[in-house]
């Protein structure tokens, strides 16, 4: 091959391997998107974490199935809920609002669990993966087949306070109901200029619809 041609084909090589290299790159972003559509990246949790998570969600079910639904919402964070609700908004507001929308994310959740969860037989806990102190645990929510056609594959989302492990989200398909909320009713209100009482009015809505 002579020396000319090895020019010719050096650069050829080259602009392949940057395709390539471009290539692995985007696909490396899709998956981090993929990731933070649920907002916690994938990796191993610790093995004792992973028994506290699963105790956690246990008791929880339990006191639903009991009917005991003040224990039951023991095991959620009404303060993570409640940033989640204001994304976009929460950092900036002051401690009394943020006072105020905990307490109306813990009355609500209080008055509407009953109903959320009268269709609920069963949870099937599977696979959990996380970051730090937010993590992911796949589950099978089984329903009551005389209301439902079909079980529904969800998973759940858990914040770590202290020792504690929470529920504070709920994903079907990835996406998040309180995410939703907060884009689809909370943003659009805050945004044009109203109150913080108009939007969580708007939230109290969408839960009396469920």
């Amino acid at each position: 091959m002579s020396f000319g041609r090895n020019n010719r084909v050096i650069p050829k090589l080259h602009e392949r391997g940057i395709v390539i290299v471009k290539r692995w790159v985007w696909l490396v972003i899709l998956l981090v998107m993929l990731w933070e559509g649920t907002g916690i990246m994938a990796a191993p949790v610790a093995p004792a974490d992973q028994k506290e998570i699963l105790r956690t969600l246990t008791l929880a079910q339990h006191w639903i199935k009991q009917g005991d639904y003040n224990r039951a919402i023991t095991y959620v964070d009404f303060e993570g809920m409640a940033e989640i609700v204001m994304a976009g908004y929460w950092d900036r507001m002051a401690p009394k609002d943020k006072n105020e929308i905990t307490t109306f994310m813990r009355n609500l959740i209080k008055e509407k669990f009953p109903v959320i969860t009268r269709r609920l037989k069963l949870l099937k806990f599977g696979a959990i993966t996380g970051n730090g102190n937010q993590v992911l645990c796949e589950a099978l929510a089984v329903l009551d087949h005389t209301t439902e056609n079909k079980d529904q594959k969800i998973q759940i989302g858990l914040i770590k306070r202290g020792s504690e492990w929470k529920a504070v989200e709920v994903y079907i398909l990835k996406e998040g109901f309180l995410a939703g909320l907060n884009e689809d009713k909370v943003r659009p209100i805050l945004k044009r200029g109203g109150t913080i009482q108009e939007a969580l009015a708007a939230v109290r809505q969408v839960f009396q619809e469920q």
